[in-house]
């Protein structure tokens, strides 16, 4: 019998053990931040434009990192099937454009970020969408 007692103590130690590392170790998901840059092109620089999300405050801003005389289009929604918006840089290399959004804590926001230049976005510099989850710790 006390081999047996001692075998359900380490058992039953074991699952509370286990349950409480689960428990602690299973924090919710952390806050979103990202980033996207607009990619090469014969005429472009890699990453000459970026936008980047801030959970903390929904945050969007986006940069002009390159002084090509193009100027910079971030686009954000959120959800997958949400409604896009966009705003656009146009105030040279070293600068960025933020725009602070109220975003539920519970969504995923998704970005893309493009250059234009003459008025037109220029779709191969395009990042294409990625996406970060809006809550924060």
């Amino acid at each position: 019998m006390p081999t047996l007692s001692k075998r359900l103590l380490y058992i039953g130690g074991t699952v509370s053990a286990v349950t409480a590392a689960l428990a602690l170790g299973a924090a919710p998901a952390s806050a979103g931040d990202g980033a996207v840059k607009t990619k090469k092109t014969t005429e472009y620089a890699p990453a000459a434009g970026s936008m980047n999300f801030t959970a903390y405050g929904d945050i969007f801003a986006v940069c002009d990192n390159d002084s090509d005389a193009a100027g910079v289009r971030g686009y954000w929604k959120v959800g997958s099937g949400g409604a896009v918006h966009s705003f656009y840089n146009g105030n040279g290399r070293g600068t960025c454009v933020e725009s602070d959004q109220d975003v539920s804590e519970t969504a995923y926001v998704y970005i893309d970020v493009c250059i234009q230049d003459d008025g037109v976005v220029q779709d191969s510099t395009c990042s294409g969408w990625d996406y970060f989850y809006a809550g924060n710790d």
